[in-house]
């Protein structure tokens, strides 16, 4: 019948096993926290269950203190991996850095040292010659003490990590701290002499016995994969609700935004669908392989929260799925801001609507003998007010005022302007005054407009008065800063008309001017203002020399088409650039006879 050495030796073969097991494992997961630590531990309790094995094995004194000896490499170095991967998975560490590596070597290789040299070897063991049995020294003991404490920080710190498991997995991190404390009951039986204990060193068989028990937590629940704790630091403070689910679906982890969106409590321990179940939508159909996004609204506290939903898998090195991360973002706030924004767009919308109505004239008055159009062009008719109008109205008996103008800037600053300008004219042309006076009030009314010390303010514009006649129409032109207007005769030559006079608002006193002209049958006049020749396109502009071109092609066109026309050559011209005027053009022609 074997004797009870014959039972140790296979025993202590089987936990050699069990740990280049284990170490093999978690060296394919060596990225995760403490997987390097938890490797060396492993290995270390490897070298000491085969060096003992060996010793209990040895038939002469030498061979006995050979093996004795060299088991120490393993035992110095299983306490200081064991804290190592303890501070590194439970996150007081990120990684181990070589300076922290140098400081737990320190008593390892004092150990080691010691017993390397025959005059010290003593102090840390030594072999009986009447029984062959090892005895331990004095330095011995210091190095008991020492690497108790160590192992009793590493496995305290893995037991704080393991209590945010939730009750669920009580029984399962039970089992793990058991295990864990079966190497300390038997190596403290066997250096105490306990009876039963005393002759064989049991204690790599009981650290076999915890390197099984993390393999089947590790296969089982993934707890190296799902329970890295250190990740607290980081994702415990996100505003955003972070979720890992197991391959099952239950919570194994949940940060506090999280556990805060839950209705009714702690959701680690239970199943997604139980606690989110507004959720089940959106990850039921998913395939545990894929990543996806979506949305849904919850209620909490009587109030709705609108929530965008991510999920990916968590493959191991394998492409095997572990688990699944699930991230809720409540965007509810933003959501209401968006709507907010969107009423005060559509607010702005309607009012700059409103204003650019003012600007041009629903419908322009019949003229008797002349065709008029107009086209008013803003650069951003959809956000903002244009700087450019332009009005026909009935003057005196017989005479109709036409106006182009363009104020300085945009948004409500030019409204204003426009407004003063506008009105101004209206009331002053209803008087039959010449269009150079009224263009002088109109420059002191911009000049007492109060807009603001740091607001420019001034505006060029084109006054003119018609009148009819037999010979085809009588106009008085007087312009106040404002490019010259073309004249466009039946044979299609093209002449600039009027005399330039001075920006409106910029001097007490401008100089304007009247200039009559007569237009005869088949002739046009056409007035634009400065965006139709400024137009870019790249480093060109449009110009004047390329407008005056287009224009003679226009001869014998109504006035519709020859607005018309214009507008479009010049947008297309500058479709392609970045920044656009605004755009205004009048044409009045007398229809030949």
């Amino acid at each position: 019948m074997p004797g009870l050495s014959s039972y140790l030796l296979v025993a202590l073969v089987v936990g050699a096993l069990v740990y280049v097991a284990v170490a093999a494992y978690v060296w394919r997961h060596r990225r995760a926290a403490g997987g390097r630590a938890l490797t060396v531990l492993l290995l270390s309790a490897c070298v000491w269950t085969l060096c003992y094995a060996a010793e209990v094995r040895a038939t002469s004194v030498s061979a006995v203190a050979l093996w004795a000896d060299l088991k120490y490499v393993g035992i110095v170095l299983l306490p200081p991996s064991l804290l190592a991967f303890a501070l590194e998975y439970s996150g007081r560490r990120r990684r181990i850095g070589r300076r922290a590596v140098a400081a737990l070597l320190v008593e390892p290789m004092v150990v080691l040292s010691a017993l390397a040299f025959g005059p010290t070897r003593d102090l840390v063991r030594s072999i009986s010659v009447t029984t062959g049995r090892v005895e331990v020294g004095p330095l011995f003991w210091v190095h008991l003490t020492y690497s108790y404490l160590m192992l009793l920080a590493g496995f305290g710190l893995l037991a704080a990590g393991l209590l945010r498991v939730s009750r669920r997995y009580l029984r399962q991190a039970l089992t793990l701290a058991a295990s864990a404390l079966l190497p300390f009951v038997l190596n403290a039986g066997y250096n105490l002499g306990a009876p039963g204990l005393r002759r064989y060193d049991l204690t790599p068989i009981g650290f076999s016995v915890t390197g099984f028990v993390l393999v089947w937590g590790f296969f089982r629940f993934r707890l190296l994969d799902l329970l890295p704790v250190g990740r607290r630091h980081v994702v415990d403070r996100l505003p955003d609700a972070v979720l890992l689910l197991d391959v099952h679906g239950r919570v194994v982890d949940a940060n506090p935004a999280a556990a805060a969106l839950v209705d009714g409590g702690e959701p680690v321990g239970h199943d997604l669908v139980e606690v989110l179940p507004e959720l089940a939508a959106l990850l039921a159909p998913v395939v545990a392989t894929a990543s996806g996004s979506g949305a849904c609204r919850i209620e909490r506290g009587g109030r709705p929260l609108d929530l965008v939903v991510s999920h990916s898998p968590l493959p191991d090195e394998v492409s095997t799925p572990t688990g699944r991360l699930v991230v809720v973002r409540d965007v509810t706030a933003a959501q209401d801001a968006e709507r907010r924004l969107r009423e005060l767009l559509a607010e702005r919308t309607a009012t700059i609507a409103t204003l650019q109505r003012g600007l041009y004239p629903n419908r322009l008055p019949l003229v008797p003998g002349v065709d008029i159009a107009a086209v008013l062009s803003p650069a951003e008719a959809d956000t903002n007010v244009g700087g450019d109008f332009v009005d026909v109205r009935a003057g005196a008996p017989g005479r109709w005022t036409l106006m182009v103008g363009d104020v300085v800037g945009k948004g409500a600053g030019a409204a204003t302007l426009t407004a003063v300008a506008r009105h101004t004219t209206l009331a002053l042309s209803a008087l039959g005054w010449a269009p150079s006076v009224v263009l002088q009030h109109v420059s002191r009314a911009i000049t007492a407009e109060d807009l603001g010390q740091d607001d420019p303010r001034f505006a060029t514009m084109a006054l003119a008065t018609v009148e009819p006649t037999a010979e085809g129409a009588s106009v008085v032109l007087s312009l106040g800063g404002h490019p010259r207007p073309l004249l466009l005769t039946a044979a299609g030559e093209v002449t600039e008309v009027g005399v330039p006079g001075h920006l409106l608002g910029v001097l007490a006193d401008p100089e304007l001017h009247d200039s009559p002209l007569t237009l005869r049958p088949g002739e046009a006049l056409i007035v634009f203002t400065d965006g139709v020749t400024e137009t870019r396109r790249g480093d060109e502009a449009f110009g004047d020399h390329r407008l005056v071109e287009l224009v003679a092609t226009l001869a014998g066109r109504s006035a519709q088409d020859v607005v018309a026309t214009l507008v479009r050559e010049v947008r297309a011209f500058g479709a392609a650039s970045d920044s656009r005027d605004d755009v205004a053009v009048l044409a009045l022609v007398v229809p030949p006879r």
